[in-house]
Parts: structure tokens; sequence; C-alpha cells
């Protein structure tokens, strides 16, 4: 007798041990895709906004003095890391797959550490962003017809790892240096929170690098990570803002990128 077989009237039957729930394929229905484009629509039209918003102001030189937050954490990449993590998972969703583990961990690393910096910097609208975008996104993950797997082998990358380590204590200082100006701003910083964007920004990127690191299945967030940190770096030392920080991203962030591409290859 196999196990995970039995026999009925001399014939083999299987019998199935793995719960629905985990299944890696399954068919939506119209609720469920209707229900899936609602809260694909709430969760998205904000960072959508704001990217198309952000591009023409970099177009047209508007407010060119915030250039190198419009190209980071309260631009670009900030917003493509938002919309990152749901598109996947929308994708996904819309065709019955279970979305990537990398997707389901990027969603949840930008909700998470913006909620550690809304904590820690409350001025500026963060804290009610920061709400918005954990309900829309929550929404999302409910509407799913399977959701990621998030419970993942663990295996700790010899390069990426010191690597990752490395990026996290050159961030440490800049994110609270961030966070302090924040909570001290006046006048237009304390209204429009770039200091907190920023510091947000790094802190994804951060734990993203950690991520890729520790699980092999989502390497390809190192790719992120890296990517990230070596833009934000390299428009910090073209726009000469927030050095030596941006000098170190650079640096540490090509090297991350360079290692988790080569993972990723494979």
């Amino acid at each position: 007798m196999f196990p995970g077989r039995g026999t009925r009237n001399g014939r083999v039957m299987s019998i199935t041990t793995e719960p629905t729930s985990l299944s890696t394929h399954v068919r939506p229905g119209r609720l469920r895709r209707t229900a899936l484009a609602v809260t694909g629509v709430l969760a998205c039209a904000l960072p959508t906004i704001w990217t198309i918003n952000l591009s023409r102001m970099l177009l047209v030189g508007e407010l060119d003095e915030h250039r190198f937050h419009q190209l980071t954490g309260q631009g670009l990449v900030l917003t493509l890391l938002w919309l990152g993590g749901l598109v996947p998972l929308l994708r996904a969703g819309w065709s019955g797959r279970r979305p990537s583990s990398a997707a389901g961990l990027l969603h949840l690393t930008f909700v998470g550490t913006g909620a550690a910096c809304a904590i820690a910097a409350t001025g500026g609208g963060a804290p009610g962003l920061i709400v918005l975008a954990a309900i829309t996104g929550a929404l999302v993950w409910l509407a799913l017809p399977v959701r990621p797997r998030l419970r993942l082998p663990v295996q700790v990358d010899p390069v990426l790892a010191p690597l990752a380590l490395v990026a996290a204590a050159i961030s440490t200082p800049y994110v609270l240096d961030q966070i302090a100006l924040q909570n001290a701003a006046t006048g237009h910083h304390a209204q429009n929170p770039h200091f907190f964007d920023m510091a947000w920004l790094t802190c994804i990127l951060v734990v993203l690098g950690i991520l890729a690191a520790v699980f092999p299945a989502v390497r390809r967030l190192g790719v992120v990570a890296g990517a990230g940190l070596a833009w934000t770096g390299a428009m910090g030392l073209l726009l000469d803002a927030d050095r030596p920080f941006t000098g170190f991203a650079l640096a540490i962030g090509l090297a991350i990128l360079g290692v988790s591409a080569r993972r990723v290859r494979g």
C-alpha cells in the first residue's frame, strides 16, 4: 500500500492530502474578478496619479529644488515600489494563479516600513497615507483567490547577507536623521513630508535586501533593493543631495545589484 493511496472495490483510489487553499491555480468567478477590479482601482489609483503627476513635474521643471526627492523617495522610486507590489498580486489573482512570494513580501514590506516610519514621524499627513495604503492593500489581499506563500525555506546567502547588513548599518543613521528633520520641519516640508518619504524609501530597500539574502525564493528582491539604492545614490551625487549617504548608497547598491543579478540568473 502506498502512502496517500487507498483501495475501493479493488481499484486504486488517490487521496488528496493537500488543503484546497494551497492550490496554485483556481478559476476565479465573476464576483471574484469584480472584487479584484474594484479593490485594484482603489489601491492603485493614488500611486498611479502620483507617478503621472511627478513625471509631469520632472518634465516641466516644477519645484525644481525638490528634484532629488521627486526622483527618489517623494517621487518615482517610491510609487514604483508601491505599484510593483500591487500589480503582480492583481494580475495573478485575475488569472487565478498564486502570486509570487516576492510580490507579496514587497507589498508587505512597503506597508510595514511605512507604518514604522509614520509612528516615528507623525507630521505631514504620513499616518493618513499609510492607513489608506494599508486598507486598500488589505482589500486586494482579501479579494485574491489564492494568496502568496509567505512561509519560505531559509538559506542565508554568504555574500548577499553581509552586503545587506552593511546597507542597514549605512542607512540607519540616515533614516534617523530624516525622521528627526521631518519632526522638526516647518513650512513646506511640514505639509509635504519629503524627509519622511526618504526614510520610508530607504527602509523599504534595506528590508528587501535582507529578505533577498535570507530567502532563496525571493532573491530577485535583491535586484530591486540594489537598483533602488544605486539610483538614489546616483541621483544624490548628481544633484549634490544628502551626501555622504548617497555616495555610500551608490556603492553598496551596485554591489547588491551585481550579486543578486548573478544569483537570479544562476
